[in-house]
């Protein structure tokens, strides 16, 4: 058990930086002015004391950065509802004069409900955590009932203009987040041409298989260009050669707004639709965020702190994540992260900035936090810190130091606590799920090898692959005895492609240039 432990708690994977392809800029700056359009409005106004609110409902810009805006149209409302419903949940528990443990328990239930939206429908980061960064920024803001009103309106209109933000690029580039992906995705098998490995191969099919299945139904040249490339890259998956360096640069060419000519004419595989998610399978994870929640949330506030709210934020933070082993490393992450934004907010505090200042500091570093944080989180939170703490000084000014001193011990306790909590609640549904991904693998394997021309089988084992991978992923970061090794599931995974190659299908033609 200990050498389980010692390799579920190393500290490498937090040091780690990933190189992103394009999706960087544009989201951070469509972020940067989501948050500064109302914050000006308010502040022409003159109802400076509104805008946490107004940045509260800006959040919702910080969801599906790179994702098609069909998916935008729908999981984007769902998110800024959440939002305004998270504000006031908060402002009601305020003005109603709740005291520390009643505003606990609203952001227990804020915390774990958000947690559950955010695993059974994919959100993907920041996950749920804005939502409780929501509702205890407004339960821990004096509020009286008069201004209920005004808090959840304004963060509802700027919830609402940050969806009209996000979904004005369907309009000017329809098709730049499909390009986007399947320019990811041709780096991706390039990856595993150039270094093979069970990873990069896992890595490269995935997204393929996302970039796929994104794809908007049509024949518009863009779109058939852009499945025909994903033919390509999937036949190239089953039947390598020397492609990495065209692929780089046809990738190279999508990003920056072209799509060239697919030169082979390959059938196209049928995306697979992941599968439904079962609650069950978010359980384990449901209740370590609502037991870490109440327990460092009764904590805090046994303290009289002013932002007693910023552990459970902490403690939330820590657990958008799948299993023990990435809740390590949040931990780590957003720790140093912390410590060293809070040294850079020292230092705008020394400037005495004005309110007019203090905004602009936290649109600017709003963006440079967007412009980090998906290389490496702790190294988003450096710019995120300064921006929490400039919203806590417009909500009412407190001494820097002082403020300083709470932000990061309340982000240490409840980062620790986070850890310690998944620890002692094990999640024994991870090893069951991986037992019954390698059996659904090994029989959809079985099945092909007896139907190699059915298609609807070649789907099911592409779909129990997938399955497979993701039951490991979760497994494989728990510090449980497997009943599975690494191995086993490596060579499950290595049979059911190696009868995926010897059923693609070949190349149709062959295009002139």
């Amino acid at each position: 058990m200990n050498g389980y432990l010692i390799q579920t708690l190393r500290t490498r994977d937090a040091l780690r930086f990933t190189s992103m392809f394009g999706g960087v800029l544009v989201p951070a700056l469509r972020v940067g002015t989501s948050y500064a359009l109302p914050i000006v409005a308010l502040l022409i106004a003159g109802r400076l004391e509104l805008a946490p609110f107004a940045a509260l409902g800006a959040f919702t810009s910080l969801y599906c950065r790179v994702d098609p805006y069909g998916r935008r149209a729908w999981l984007l409302p769902v998110v800024a509802i959440g939002l305004t419903a998270s504000v006031a949940a908060g402002a009601v528990a305020s003005a109603a004069g709740a005291g520390g443990v009643t505003k606990v328990v609203v952001l227990t239930l804020v915390a774990t409900l958000a947690k559950l939206l955010a695993d059974v429908l994919r959100v993907g980061p920041p996950g749920g955590l804005m939502f409780v960064f929501a509702a205890g920024a407004a339960a821990y803001s004096p509020q009286s009932w008069s201004g209920v009103a005004s808090a959840v309106g304004i963060a509802a209109a700027s919830a609402a203009v940050s969806y009209a933000i996000s979904m004005l690029g369907g309009i000017l580039h329809p098709t730049g987040p499909h390009r986007l992906n399947t320019a990811r995705a041709l780096l991706a098998v390039a990856d595993h041409l150039e270094t093979p490995g069970a990873g990069a191969r896992s890595r490269a099919h995935t997204a393929v298989h996302h970039a796929l299945s994104a794809l908007p139904t049509g024949e518009r040249r863009t779109t058939t260009r852009l499945r025909a490339h994903l033919a390509h890259a999937d036949h190239l998956l089953h039947h390598p050669a020397d492609a990495a360096p065209e692929l780089r640069a046809t990738a190279t060419k999508m990003r920056r707004g072209r799509v060239p000519a697919a030169r082979l004419d390959r059938p196209a595989p049928r995306p697979v639709a992941a599968g439904r998610a079962r609650i069950a399978e978010f359980r384990t994870n449901a209740v370590r965020m609502a037991v870490a929640s109440l327990v460092t949330g009764l904590l805090a506030s046994t303290f009289q702190l002013d932002h007693a709210y910023w552990a459970v934020v902490s403690v939330s933070s820590v657990l958008q994540s799948h299993n023990t082993a990435t809740t390590w490393q949040r931990a780590l992450q957003r720790s140093a992260g912390t410590i060293a934004g809070s040294l850079l907010a020292l230092r705008i505090f020394a400037a005495n900035p004005s309110p007019a200042m203090i905004l602009v500091v936290i649109v600017l570093c709003q963006i440079a936090a967007e412009l980090v944080v998906m290389s490496n989180y702790g190294l988003g939170l450096t710019f995120a810190t300064p921006l929490a703490l400039c919203l806590a000084t417009l909500g009412h000014p407190t001494e820097p130091v002082h403020l300083v001193a709470e932000r990061v011990g309340m982000t240490l306790f409840g980062a620790l606590l986070g850890v310690v909590v998944c620890l002692v609640l094990s999640n024994d549904r991870a090893r069951t799920r991986l037992r019954e991904a390698v059996e659904t693998c090994r029989t959809a394997t079985l099945e092909l090898q007896r139907s190699p021309a059915d298609p609807a089988v070649r789907d099911r084992l592409v779909a129990a692959v997938f399955a497979l991978r993701d039951a490991h992923r979760v497994a494989a970061g728990e510090p449980l005895r497997p009943h599975q090794g690494d191995q086993e599931v490596l060579d499950t995974e290595h049979d059911a492609y190696l009868e995926l190659s010897a059923t693609s299908a070949p190349a149709r033609s062959t295009r002139p240039g």
